[in-house]
């Protein structure tokens, strides 16, 4: 076993990714078996989420890189060149910082950069959620990604099957979890009367938690589809706490469209909240709305009803708090109003159970990077397994 201390590199590309990881990121920044290096990169630099940067910042995980990548624009072609900009740009700084592995989480593009770079320079790639399925051109990066990474934990039953089902060799993979559960139980949640001063919630009123991003191929579809939700959570009378949508295509026309509602009686928007207070929120709000990965994989953890809207979060495991609803508004506002009113459905989430782990997925993950083999075997895929890749 190679001794001595190992570099990670971890690439960071939005609010989400960084506060699923953060779990992971403590603990390697904490363990002397590491030097972490965080690559911060994509949604993390845009004007508009300064706030998430902020909190990158704040937290002071090991060394930070910051390498723009992001093109202006609101539609595809922009996606795909941020993309180009970032394999250029990452590749140059791994070629910098020459790390022992790169950790790679999801399914977005700048996660899809540093696989390719990783790839081509014979840096081991080691990949988070592989296997997950989900809607949009996600499922395909996701699958990019896994296949061009070395070594694979995953969040569930279903990913580890569907990796092997999509040729990667069950050696080169260890199901660890989700680390946001591992963040669920590290948290200590701010209090409902701190987060209802600061966001001026109705005193003992009951709100909502509500994220809505685009999908890319339904682009030309983003304004309406997050007037539809607005007008949904309008009419069902409850107030909502409304994050702002990534910057994938269609995602300027969503902003814009929220931002037209701001003022509306019943509605608080905000940017970016971070991660403490986007958890304590969710663990004091009557439902969370949208289609965020944080309706399937925290909210059962939680206990709170979780009203998935359209294709986004297509094929991922679920339990038995999540409603799925189309794009229509009369579906929406009744999801809507059995999430908040059917005690019969409010009493099944009280017993639901996440199929994403125990909350040690940050523990199983440094435990892999630490006994990983750094072998020139571990990065040549194209030849047969022979032996474990992790020492015993």
């Amino acid at each position: 076993m190679q001794t001595g201390v190992r570099r990670i590199a971890s690439i960071t590309g939005s609010r989400a990714d960084y506060g699923l990881m953060q779990p992971v990121h403590r603990a390697l920044a904490s363990d002397s078996r590491f030097e972490l290096h965080l690559i911060v990169t994509a949604m993390h630099l845009a004007p508009q989420f300064a706030s998430s940067l902020a909190e990158v910042r704040a937290d002071g995980f090991g060394a930070h890189h910051e390498v723009s990548t992001l093109v202006d624009g609101d539609d595809g072609a922009a996606m795909a060149q941020s993309l180009g900009n970032a394999v250029v740009r990452l590749s140059r700084l791994l070629a910098d910082l020459r790390p022992d592995a790169v950790l790679l989480h999801g399914d977005r593009g700048e996660m899809l950069a540093g696989a390719i770079a990783a790839a081509h320079m014979n840096i081991p790639a080691v990949h988070m959620s592989g296997g997950d399925h989900s809607g949009s051109i996600d499922d395909s990066v996701r699958a990019a990604i896994s296949k061009l990474a070395h070594f694979h934990l995953t969040s569930c039953d279903d990913s580890t099957r569907r990796l092997i089902a999509l040729g990667e060799s069950p050696d080169r993979i260890v199901q660890v979890g989700d680390p946001a559960l591992d963040r669920l139980h590290g948290t200590a949640f701010l209090p409902l009367e701190a987060l209802a001063a600061e966001l001026d919630l109705p005193p003992g009123e009951r709100f909502v938690v509500a994220t809505l991003h685009p999908v890319s191929d339904e682009a030309d579809s983003a304004a309406s589809q997050m007037t539809l939700l607005l007008e949904a959570l309008e009419h069902s009378g409850v107030t909502a706490v409304f994050t702002y949508p990534n910057t994938d295509a269609g995602g300027a026309a969503m902003r814009a469209t929220l931002e037209s509602w701001r003022g509306k009686p019943f509605l608080r928007i905000e940017p970016s909240l971070g991660s403490r207070r986007y958890l304590s929120l969710l663990r004091h709000a009557a439902a969370v709305v949208g289609n965020s990965s944080s309706g399937i994989i925290e909210s059962p953890s939680l206990r709170i009803p979780a009203i998935n809207i359209g294709s986004r979060q297509h094929g991922r495991a679920r339990a038995a708090n999540v409603i799925d609803v189309p794009f229509e508004r009369d579906a929406i506002q009744a999801a809507l109003h059995r999430a908040l009113h059917d005690s019969s459905f409010r009493k099944q989430v009280a017993g639901c159970h996440s199929p994403y782990g125990d909350g040690h997925a940050a523990e199983r993950t440094v435990d892999v990077l630490a006994r990983l083999r750094l072998e020139p075997r571990l990065t040549a895929k194209w030849r047969a397994a022979d032996g474990s890749f992790l020492e015993l």
